[in-house]
């Protein structure tokens, strides 16, 4: 905490003629960097004498910083899942288009067509699939010959 008191001592007390001599547009910022120094030399010195004031303030900085890295990097995921959004709704809305263009409305509609009738024949499949699947845990032997109940050591 001594190198900080040092260099703002440092920092803060330069000598006034050497800021007002230059120029009279620096008088303002003499004043300013007056104003500034009443406020944060006692600041420093309370945080240099009280090493607990010290680092919650530390950490109270540390945690807003992290803060502000982490709304960063969050507004980098939110702009990139944007952009991908935004070019899927794009790129889907040309290349609509360029199959409307290229094939036309009639071949558009028969091509619609033909992918219904595959996808609802699949759809059929797989729903057929999935009523055996739950007979079959249900104990219904679906779609086979019944088989004989065996009874005894001897199955009779």
């Amino acid at each position: 905490m001594d190198v900080v008191q040092d260099w703002a001592a440092y920092f803060l007390n330069q000598n006034p003629q050497a800021y007002a001599t230059y120029t009279p547009y620096l008088w303002q910022f003499y004043n300013a960097l007056n104003t500034v120094k009443s406020w944060i030399l006692p600041i420093i010195d309370q945080i240099s004498h009280k090493p607990d004031l010290a680092t919650i303030a530390l950490l109270l900085v540390i945690v807003l910083v992290s803060l502000k890295i982490l709304d960063m990097l969050w507004q980098t995921v939110i702009f990139w899942f944007k952009l991908a959004k935004q070019i899927l709704f794009w790129g889907g809305l040309a290349g609509l288009g360029l199959w409307l263009w290229s094939r036309g409305p009639e071949g558009m509609m028969q091509d619609v067509q033909y992918w219904q009738g595959a996808w609802s024949s699949e759809y059929g499949y797989w729903k057929e699939q999935e009523k055996i699947a739950r007979l079959s845990r249900q104990g219904v032997n679906y779609g086979a010959p019944p088989q004989p109940v065996q009874r005894g050591w001897f199955g009779r």
